[in-house]
């Protein structure tokens, strides 16, 4: 008996480090601003993959377009960071196995589209517009990616603690 005690103390104290900062940040993301915040980063995040996968087709074309590439780590950084801002304040309890699913999906696209990116650097002619459209797709699915991977941890983390709470 005595050694039950302990455990559920234990229990209590390690739910409670686990669930103060959760209801703090499920609080904020429900308030008008945290729920703005989320919409703006989604947009922001989407917006640069766009931007990262013209770039990219741009780049695969033959055309200058300075120091910002599809595989560029500050860039792939930032994608992370806005994403996993995103999952913790932007997708609901109820939303979060759509978004799982969503985010799987996109994942695994990504990952089979990824080689694209780098698809005929440097060929000049006809195959030129098919080589952009390529390293565009490549380049955007990249970027998705790292956009989405962060936020589907963070809410998949979310599913699986709810999940186990309940249990």
């Amino acid at each position: 008996m005595a050694k039950q005690k302990g455990i559920s103390a234990a229990d209590e104290h390690i739910e409670g480090v686990i669930v103060k900062p959760a209801s703090v940040i499920n609080k904020a993301a429900k308030s008008k601003a945290g729920k703005t915040l989320g919409a703006l980063l989604f947009i922001a995040g989407f917006l640069i993959a766009v931007i990262a996968g013209l770039l990219a087709g741009a780049a695969a074309a033959g055309m200058n377009v300075g120091m910002i590439q599809a595989n560029d780590p500050m860039l792939l950084g930032i994608m992370a960071l806005i994403g996993l801002i995103v999952g913790l304040v932007n997708v609901s309890d109820k939303e979060a196995i759509n978004f799982l699913i969503g985010a799987i999906a996109i994942t695994v696209a990504a990952g089979a589209m990824a080689p694209l990116a780098n698809v005929g650097v440097g060929v000049t002619g006809v195959v030129q517009a098919t080589n952009f459209v390529a390293a565009f797709i490549g380049g955007l699915m990249t970027m998705v990616a790292a956009f989405v991977a962060p936020a589907a941890l963070v809410v998949g983390l979310k599913v699986v603690y709810s999940s186990a709470r309940e249990a």
